[in-house]
């Protein structure tokens, strides 16, 4: 599996090179590919799910660097995220990375593909994608530009406006209703050249269904008749029943920048350093984790420099700290090189313990989601735990023993305030969130969940409130000048304490 996995990626490298995928945003992703008369589509394909959740560019600025670091996942002494400073190029990362890459793939493809019963499956299966990217870009920033995004390609449109985000996710929830109806698994799909579900139809229905729970339960306080609507009818309709739904894309060990993982390779070659690196795991993170006596300890952290993986051997650096106490970075827990910061680790871009997660949520809203909210809490710790195993078995994976002991001390809150139990619940979903950094911090901004304690640094740009959301690519101020001033006039002024639509009190 791992060769073909290699050779389908190879294949899509070498229609990248051919069909000069671009890098800069609006300006490229709207030029018009007259020159695409016969693409490789199954190569633009898969592309375009390698593109999906992000290369090096914006994993390292967007998610490392700030919204993990913003929820205190990670802490570093310059971080911009740690100390809520502004840095244009790594704010604007997410913004101009995924108009120039992803959803640049996206768009080209499917300005290619003919509408024919032949090509549904995978006509439906792009249009889940750019839900997936659409909804992280939104989330991050706010108004952007969607009706019209790609409308080069066929509709000469190259300064795109910017859509209110309340128009976005009513779309969002419907590509999700329509695209995951319209699979069909008596139609013809991509083979192998799909590296998320081999083709699997039945999967992909699972994954538009989940997405659509994701993204419904995001407007639970803007307006939650419509989240509770959304919720019920995806779990209806069929979410993620067993990790094996797990949205995971595979990666290799080289060559770099290539084929490893975009969220840990560029850690591995700039920032860790052997342990003597600046970026550690926050404080906050691993306290939670040592005090809890999580067994994921073990799996996710180690020192760098001795290889020591004990729990007891853990510290994680505060995200207010100016200097590394004791003066040694490598007494300080780097995520373990031997299992989620290894070059080749996996990408967990949706769980099914999220949605677990996600369903204990709306059960204690009293929604119809079937079974407790205990019980789906309990099932999406026990998802976290075993999901695990996909980072390789060089760590001994959670044991069954390990989970019961674990809730046994952590029992749900049946007892407690909707509060209590949403706070459980979501300080949960934190964990396995674990370099999805970007869905931390809507979560975080959603729910206010984990309770961290906001850095309050003289450099930063919020007055020691934690950030509502990530200023735009400045680029935008030169290239789509007049739909940027209009989408500000209308959300806020383009600062890191301006709330999004969703972000309500």
């Amino acid at each position: 599996m791992k060769n073909k996995f290699i050779k389908i990626f190879c294949i899509a490298i070498v229609g990248a090179m051919t069909l000069t995928s671009c890098d800069k945003g609006f300006e490229e992703m709207n030029t018009n590919p007259n020159a695409l008369t016969d693409p490789a589509v199954k190569s633009m394909y898969t592309l375009a799910e390698i593109y999906v959740d992000g290369q090096d560019f914006s994993n390292t600025r967007g998610n490392n660097y700030y919204a993990a670091q913003i929820v205190q996942q990670f802490s570093s002494l310059g971080g911009p995220g740690s100390k809520y400073t502004y840095s244009s190029e790594y704010s604007g990362s997410l913004f101009g990375e995924s108009y120039g890459k992803g959803l640049n793939q996206i768009f080209q493809l499917l300005s290619v593909v003919k509408d024919t019963p032949e090509n549904s499956n995978m006509i439906q299966s792009l249009r889940i994608m750019k839900v997936l990217m659409f909804q992280k870009l939104t989330d991050t920033y706010g108004e952007i530009p969607y009706f019209e995004a790609g409308k080069g390609y066929n509709g000469n449109v190259f300064a795109p406006k910017y859509d209110t985000q309340e128009a976005i996710y009513n779309d969002l929830l419907k590509e999700l209703d329509e695209a995951g109806d319209a699979l069909d698994a008596n139609k013809a799909f991509v083979g192998n050249a799909d590296l998320y579900y081999q083709s699997d139809v039945a999967k992909w229905k699972k994954l538009a269904n989940s997405l659509m729970l994701r993204v419904a339960m995001r407007l639970s306080k803007v307006n939650p008749a419509k989240a509770q609507q959304y919720v019920e009818k995806a779990v209806a309709k069929g979410v993620f029943t067993s990790n094996d739904d797990s949205l995971v894309l595979k990666h290799d060990a080289g060559p770099a920048g290539v084929k490893t993982n975009p969220i840990t390779s560029s850690w591995v070659r700039n920032d860790l350093n052997g342990g003597d690196g600046n970026v550690k795991f926050s404080k906050t993170y691993i306290d939670f984790l040592k005090n809890n006596n999580d067994p994921r300890l073990r799996i996710y952290a180690k020192l760098e420099a001795t290889g020591d993986n004990s729990p007891a051997s853990q510290q994680g650096l505060a995200n207010d700290a100016k200097e590394f106490a004791g003066g040694d970075k490598k007494l300080f827990s780097d995520p373990n090189t031997s299992t989620v910061l290894r070059l080749d680790a996996p990408t967990l871009i949706m769980s099914y313990a999220e949605v677990k997660f996600i369903m204990a949520e709306a059960a204690v809203k009293g929604w119809n989601v079937g079974g407790s909210a205990q019980v789906h809490y309990e099932g999406g710790v026990k998802a976290a735990m075993d999901i695990l195993t996909i980072f390789g078995d060089k760590v001994p994976a959670v044991s069954t023993a390990e989970y019961n002991t674990y809730i046994a001390a952590h029992p749900f809150k049946i007892a407690g305030t909707e509060a209590e139990k949403i706070e459980q619940i979501i300080t949960q979903k934190w964990v396995v969130l674990l370099f999805n950094g970007f869905e931390a911090f809507s979560e975080y901004r959603r729910t206010g969940y984990p309770a961290i304690v906001p850095v309050n640094d003289p450099t930063g740009e919020t007055k020691g409130t934690v950030p509502r959301r990530l200023i735009y690519d400045q680029s935008e101020l030169i290239t789509n000048a007049a739909n940027y001033k209009e989408a500000i006039s209308r959300q806020g002024l383009d600062l890191m304490t301006t709330r999004i639509w969703w972000d309500k009190q």
